[in-house]
């Protein structure tokens, strides 16, 4: 018996041809290297590895960091 093809992608109905599969998950993986910014008073602290930037705290302020690009 014959297959009908799905007319977008050229394959049987059902099947995605395989696209996406090599995306990697995760976040933003900016690396170890960089630094940790207030976003209020613009203090900056050395990233620590394994700590992302927004579960740190300023020394200044109190207020949550974000990262530096």
């Amino acid at each position: 018996m014959f297959r009908r093809k799905n007319s977008n992608t050229g394959f049987p109905p059902g099947r995605g041809g395989g696209r996406g599969r090599n995306r990697q998950p995760g976040g933003f993986g900016l690396g170890p290297a960089g630094e940790c910014v207030c976003p209020q008073c613009g203090a900056k602290v050395p990233h620590q590895l394994g700590v992302p930037c927004y579960q740190q705290k300023c020394p200044q302020c109190g207020a949550t960091m974000t990262r530096a690009n």
